[in-house]
């Protein structure tokens, strides 16, 4: 099996949409900065960014792209404050567009995918779409922080107390018995 080549940062997207073409490589995370300020410690044993997108055009011609997007990326628990590895694979289903008001015309079943002008610029699609899957609240798989979380410092509250305490018909409900 051989080593997926380096994915390029930039593609001439409609010329790859009328080839019915496919980019495929590798993407080492020190070049998505912004995925990268996410993670713990992204240099040391980083897991590649692997991309598989294909790109077509539509009977209205509009540019489609379609694959996936998998790495593993150490996120910090925000439960226990420990490193975990997060597999991400990400599907990327979107439609290329040049502007924002193109963008409003985007089929809904789609993502509009913002270009620069002829050229998608592929490193920040990749890292949007990662950024946009990370999970909001990390949490690790520990039993510690995938159980229900309980403070056990504060006091427990009596329900019964602040039903009867709360109930606007207690007062009636009290008459009834004195009847």
């Amino acid at each position: 099996m051989s080593t997926p080549r380096a994915l390029v940062p930039r593609v001439d997207y409609r010329r790859l949409a009328t080839q019915q073409g496919r980019i495929e490589g590798r993407l080492d995370l020190d070049h998505l900065d912004r995925v990268a300020a996410q993670t713990i410690d992204a240099s040391a044993g980083a897991s590649p960014v692997m991309v598989d997108l294909e790109f077509r055009e539509d009977a209205q011609r509009r540019v489609h792209v379609e694959g996936d997007i998998s790495t593993t990326l150490r996120l910090e628990c925000q439960r226990c404050l420990n490193a975990f590895d997060h597999p991400m694979n990400v599907a990327v289903s979107g439609v290329v567009v040049g502007d924002d008001d193109a963008a409003a015309n985007v089929p809904r079943e789609y993502e509009p995918v913002l270009a620069d002008g002829d050229m998608l610029d592929v490193h920040a699609l990749v890292a949007d779409e990662l950024l946009l899957a990370l999970p909001s609240v990390a949490r690790c798989s520990r039993p510690e922080c995938t159980a229900q979380y309980v403070d056990h410092d504060m006091p427990r509250r009596d329900e019964q107390y602040d039903e009867r305490r709360n109930n606007p018909f207690a007062v009636l409900n009290q008459l009834k018995r004195d009847d």
